[in-house]
């Protein structure tokens, strides 16, 4: 009996390739994982598994449930832990359903049978379509008309054994490629012309080849598109030279000349002079021998194609030629459309623009690989430092073309040293031949957009190189000076929005400018030229920095940090300049700035680099020099040089006191104070908290208040007084929250999940630790977030969820060391070894423990050096490796009870007792968990604390009964 069905044909692509690189017992796993995630959404979307080899053959009864299912399983192979494609295809038709004897299928058949031409058509959907891809036809395409997910049309095809061509639809989410595939051996595309279906290779076309793989730019091809669908007959790709704006262009000519019938032609437009360059391009393409009136008579030759497609390449150049004469073409020709490439824009009427911005890291990378291996067939992508190569591309603002370059040289100079010669990238990124003169070097791309600029565009660029990161528009008006260029100067604000129509600046949507760093040095070059525009030389250098330096002091500290500190990289430099020009209060200034931004983000080696140079100024006055040292201070501390940071900040106390300043000298004795708590003195850091706290309210500097009130929490905290650290941080977080500092609400937010840790109430723990995590993202400090993601690490293995818990904490250690904060990066190290060791995993986290232990110590931490030891001598002991991990033991028990840090003392003692029960050593580990006991009952702490959860632990591994 016929029926209606929809039919679903998957293929994994790549597989045996996969296969082979994991081996047969790395491969297993990963087919475990797929089929069952595949049979569990099968279940999901009510689909019936009918066949399956490397791919599935699937029924659907409805349409709907065959793209939810198919949308879901690309999403299930990209979360694999090696990540899969599959391609498929989709068709809704008549079927017949044989069913198999049970003698049959005893032997080994199918129990159905799916008979019809119908089952051809998915199979031909499915061979057709790339990785990632789901092909459907006609009949699906109508049904799911309006659902949840995309589709889009891509021409007709001619299918092998189906007599009429097939209309091709695409269905996916955002993910999709959403791209025409290339024919197969059993499809090939047609076009309608004349009435007749001819093959897409017979379309008439002038389109230079691809010549070799083409990477990223899926959304813009997704635009590109759009805006043609939408009626678009003009989009103008633009974008900095070397940026990928050719390419483009012909992928989509390749990719949609099925859709052109009339044809795809590709003018070159670089070599054209003037009008009669453009026409002669054109007519050249178009194969049409010029007369009278050449320009009208090519308007009637593209009319006369029909739906066709024009490529004008490098416009920038003749624009005021190629505008008026473009515009009439499309007035001839209805069914024209157009592309064109350019630096800058046309300005006509119906112009659709299209910015290319530079390519993603991942992009980036994926295609520095792929030239690498080009390049040099003994290049092993496997076997490059990934960070490094990221690095590489993220300098050369993932510019295609400097991109590229780059990777011709690993045969010579491998991603290490390519990164180190960044410096010299002009001579370094220079083409060994193939190219057209205008990109055989980077820096000749530059060239020829900086050749099409008048004076005054070249000195606003030039003196706009001095800024790092970018700037605001008032920024910019600071530091450029027009002056040399004429009392008729334009208005700053046309230069800067002709810089951005030419590409050269971009026009961010935070309301900044910004430079890619290629553009930036070669402007900067010409900043310093003598000739390059009227006044450029090294005078003009020195006061345009100087500009830049000054106007860096006059911004806030809220400033400083705004928009997750994107004026870090400007106040780093105006600083370093500043210093060098001996401005000792520029250079202050910029140096407090700096560090109010880098505190939060580090690294926090270069605060103390600036304040080392800072420091050395002769003219600096003793209140400059307090605040410089506690700069110093502050990172050191940070850093975990604790015995450098602690004798930095007594000196700067030491300093003749001048004009009362409350604030510093609050953040002086909070230092001083986090110090002594680290070393186990109470007394002497409740001192200087106190100090602090009086301080710091006369100031009436509410960042300063939360930092005093959170340092008297850790300390009542550590000290096993959880009610009393609370209550710190809530009228810590009650002032933040006034203030509206989200950076210090994060950060007590955090605090306050870590004593619903200690308290045993661990959802309301991942609650807090979720908001303050969210929090410390949108407001840019990564010291809380690198905190936060640890504490959630923990979070995580403590209900069962070890894949997210590694994956939080290495994210934390990966922050910790990116930003140089030693103390976090010891506390990343020991969660990592916790959650490891419950895996079984016992070297591996014997020697996390280890390096936390070795980092405390080094700092100086005494507490945390305990801590990590209680963990380091289970760790030991459940190796077998008594007498050391006992060692451990005493010496982690002796910093503890010297710190005063009850709740770590009872986790240590418990740690005591879990090494003699394996020593079988019963009496000590009673008594071990006896102290422990005590400490729970003497403090109060709730039965679901962390400490009465490990003393239940251990206690059910106590004697055997006799």
């Amino acid at each position: 009996m016929e029926m209606e069905r929809t039919l679903l044909y998957t293929d994994l692509v790549g597989s045996t390739e996969v296969n082979t690189r994991l081996g047969d017992g790395g491969m297993a796993p990963l087919w475990d994982r797929h089929d069952r995630g595949f049979r569990d959404l099968l279940r999901q979307w009510r689909g019936h598994e009918i066949d399956r080899s490397d791919g599935f053959f699937v029924l659907f009864e409805q349409p709907a449930d065959a793209a939810g299912f198919v949308v879901a399983y690309h999403r299930l192979l990209a979360a694999l832990p090696v990540p899969l494609q599959a391609r498929a295809g989709l068709h809704t038709g008549l079927v017949t359903l044989r069913q198999n004897s049970a003698e049959d299928v005893a032997l080994g058949a199918k129990p159905f049978e799916v008979i019809g031409i119908a089952r051809a058509v998915a199979a031909r959907l499915m061979a057709l379509a790339q990785g990632g891809q789901t092909l459907a036809s006609d009949s699906a395409a109508a049904a799911l008309h309006g659902g949840p997910w995309r589709c889009q049309q891509h021409g007709h095809w001619r299918m092998r054994g189906v007599d009429v061509p097939q209309a091709v639809f695409e269905i996916g989410d955002d993910g999709a490629p959403f791209t025409p595939p290339p024919d197969s051996e059993k499809s090939q595309r047609v076009v309608q012309r004349e009435g007749q279906w001819v093959s897409v290779a017979d379309v008439p076309r002038r389109l230079p080849g691809e010549r070799d793989a083409f990477f990223g730019r899926a959304a813009d091809l997704r635009a590109l598109v759009h805006a043609f669908q939408g009626g678009t007959r003009l989009v103008t790709l633009h974008g900095a030279g070397g940026i990928g704006k050719t390419r483009l262009a012909l992928r989509y000519g390749w990719a949609w000349l099925g859709a052109y019938p009339g044809g795809v032609w590709f003018c070159d437009l670089a070599p054209a002079r003037g009008l009669d360059g453009l026409l002669h391009a054109v007519a050249q393409a178009l194969d049409v021998p010029l007369g009278a009136a050449p320009a009208h008579q090519l308007g009637r030759a593209l009319a006369g194609h029909g739906r066709c497609l024009l490529v004008l390449d490098n416009v920038e150049h003749l624009v005021r030629a190629a505008s008026p004469t473009l515009e009439a073409w499309l007035d001839a020709a209805p069914e024209l459309r157009c592309i064109a490439t350019s630096r800058e824009l046309l300005g006509l009427r119906g112009e659709h623009a299209l910015a290319l911005d530079p390519l993603p890291v991942a992009d980036a990378v994926a295609l520095f690989h792929a030239r690498a291996r080009a390049a040099w067939s003994g290049y092993d992508a496997a076997r490059s430092d990934a960070v490094q190569v990221q690095q590489l591309v993220t300098l050369l603002d993932g510019l295609p073309l400097a991109v590229e370059l780059a990777a011709a040289r690993v045969s010579v100079l491998p991603p290490a040293q390519l990164l180190a010669r960044m410096g010299d990238r002009f001579r370094l990124l220079a083409s060994r031949g193939g190219r057209p003169d205008r990109q055989a070097t980077l820096q000749a791309t530059l060239a020829w957009s900086w050749d099409l600029l008048n004076a005054a565009e070249r000195a606003t660029l030039a003196q706009l190189s001095v800024f790092e990161g970018g700037c605001t528009l008032a920024a910019a008006q600071a530091v450029v000076d027009l002056a040399a260029c004429g009392d008729d100067s334009p208005w700053l604000f046309d230069l800067v929005q002709s810089l951005v129509d030419k590409s050269l600046l971009r026009a961010q949507a935070d309301g900044r400018l910004g430079l890619l760093r290629s553009v930036q040095d070669y402007a900067a070059q010409q900043l310093q030229a003598p000739s390059a525009f009227p006044g450029s030389g090294p005078a003009l250098q020195l006061a345009a920095r100087t500009r830049h330096h000054r106007h860096c002091a006059t911004l806030t500290e809220a400033a400083a940090t705004a928009q997750q500190c994107i004026e870090l990289d400007n106040l780093v430099a105006a600083c370093r300049h500043a210093t060098v020009q001996r401005d000792a209060d520029a250079a202050c200034a910029c140096l407090l700035l700096a560090w109010a931004a880098l505190r939060l983000v580090g690294p926090f080696r270069v605060a103390v680099e600036l304040a080392d140079a800072v420091a050395a100024l002769p003219a600096l006055a003793p209140a400059q020099r307090r605040s410089v040292l506690w700069v110093r201070a502050g990172a050191l501390f940070t850093l975990g040089d604790n015995d450098a940071a602690r004798a930095t900040a007594r000196e700067a106390q030491a300093l003749p006191a001048g004009e009362p300043e409350p604030v510093l000298a609050a953040r002086l004795h909070c230092l001083l104070g986090e110090l002594a708590a680290m070393q186990g003195d109470g007394d002497e850091a409740e001192d200087h908290f106190d100090q602090a706290r009086a301080l710091a309210r006369q100031g009436g500097d509410a960042a300063t208040q939360c930092q005093v009130l959170n340092a008297l929490g850790a300390l009542a905290g550590d000290q096993g007084r959880l009610d009393e650290a609370r209550g710190w941080y809530e009228q810590a977080l009650a002032v933040a929250v006034a203030a509206h500092d989200k950076h210090w609400q994060g950060g007590l937010l955090g605090n306050l999940g870590g004593i619903h840790y200690a308290e045993g109430r661990l959802d309301e723990a991942l609650d807090a630790y979720e908001r303050a995590l969210e929090l410390a993202r949108d407001s840019g400090d990564h010291r809380f977030e690198g905190n936060t993601l640890c504490n959630l690490g923990l979070i995580h293995h403590d209900q069962g969820r070890p894949d997210q818990a590694e994956q939080q904490l290495l994210r934390s250690l990966e922050m910790a060391r990116a930003m140089g904060h030693r103390n976090l990066e010891n506390a990343v190290l020991c969660n990592l070894g916790i959650a490891q060791a419950a895996q079984g995993r016992d070297a591996e986290a014997c020697a996390q423990f280890m390096a936390a232990v070795e980092g405390a110590a080094a700092a100086g931490d005494t507490r945390s050096e305990g801590q990590y030891r209680s963990y380091l001598g289970s760790a030991l002991a459940r190796s077998g490796r008594f007498d050391e991990a006992r060692a451990c033991l005493r010496r982690g028990r002796e910093l503890l009870q010297q710190a005063n840090d009850p709740m770590n003392l009872g986790l240590l003692l418990c740690s005591v007792a879990e090494c003699e029960q394996l020593a079988r050593d019963w009496d000590d580990a009673a008594a071990a968990l006896a102290e422990a006991r005590a400490l729970l009952d003497s403090h109060g702490w709730p039965a679901g604390s962390e400490l009465a959860r490990r003393v239940d632990a251990v206690a059910q591994g106590g004697a055997p009964k006799t």
